[in-house]
């Protein structure tokens, strides 16, 4: 998902949003033999269906938003692990830039080996990078995970009363 601040599709921890959750419970209680085993293209195709289409090339960006989000909580925690003066780690370390990271995801997640193309995709990866940071919060956070997994309970509630089958 990009570009939305709905709160029913702001990501999870599991990259999932209140949405896709909802759906693929809805989704797993219609398998049949028939359907086993393509939960998520279904998702995929209930997703574009209700907000429209993701190409490959967006869900591969966001996986390289992810995978630096990931990476700068790694280089923060080491950074910190390295100033405690008990520590083993002998030299102190820092965290990289966002820049560093944006190259790191655009050389690892999306393959970029050109110069030309790895600052360019760099670039647009950066630029994502701090928009997403605007709406994620840095550490997990119990009290959002708790609310997000409430709407969830309530909207699978909601849907019980209506008479639609989920599977949560």
């Amino acid at each position: 998902m990009s570009g939305s601040d709905s709160t029913f599709l702001a990501p999870f921890g599991d990259g999932s949003s209140v949405l896709e959750r909802v759906l693929l419970a809805i989704i797993k209680a219609h398998t049949t033999l028939e359907t086993e085993g393509r939960q998520q293209d279904r998702l995929d195709t209930a997703m574009a269906a209700l907000v429209g289409p993701v190409t490959e090339y967006e869900r591969r960006l966001e996986q390289a938003v992810r995978y630096m989000a990931r990476e700068r909580q790694r280089d923060i925690c080491e950074a910190e692990m390295a100033a405690i003066p008990s520590s083993r780690t002998a030299a102190a370390t820092s965290a990289r830039t966002i820049a560093q990271l944006a190259e790191a995801a655009a050389r690892k997640v999306l393959g970029c080996s050109t110069p030309a193309e790895l600052r360019a995709i760099a670039r647009v990866l950066s630029q994502r990078y701090r928009l997403s940071a605007q709406t994620r919060p840095i550490e997990p956070d119990p009290i959002t995970a708790a609310l997000e997994d409430e709407a969830v309970g309530r909207i699978m509630a909601e849907l019980q009363e209506w008479g639609v089958p989920a599977r949560y």
